[in-house]
């Protein structure tokens, strides 16, 4: 196996577990804010931290795509110059 293919299964690996783990992130605080929710009638710290967190999440993952898509660009205007 070349070092490029073990490079980008260890990074898709790696994207998978962080998705895992913020689906569990996200699970967690949303049941926990709907509980509070039905005992308390209000949802306090929960939702304003899960959609914090979901903002930051998300715009992580579009600011990593756009980067590989640059790179794609490049790499493909590079392969055509030569």
């Amino acid at each position: 196996m070349t070092a490029t293919k073990k490079k980008n299964k260890r990074k898709q690996k790696k994207e998978r577990s962080s998705t895992y783990g913020f689906l569990f992130y996200s699970v967690a605080l949303f049941v926990w804010a709907l509980y509070d929710f039905v005992l308390n009638d209000k949802t306090g710290w929960q939702m304003p931290i899960l959609l914090i967190g979901l903002a930051i999440y998300l715009w992580s993952k579009v600011f990593y795509h756009q980067q590989l898509v640059k790179q794609l660009a490049e790499t493909k205007n590079s392969f055509k110059k030569t």
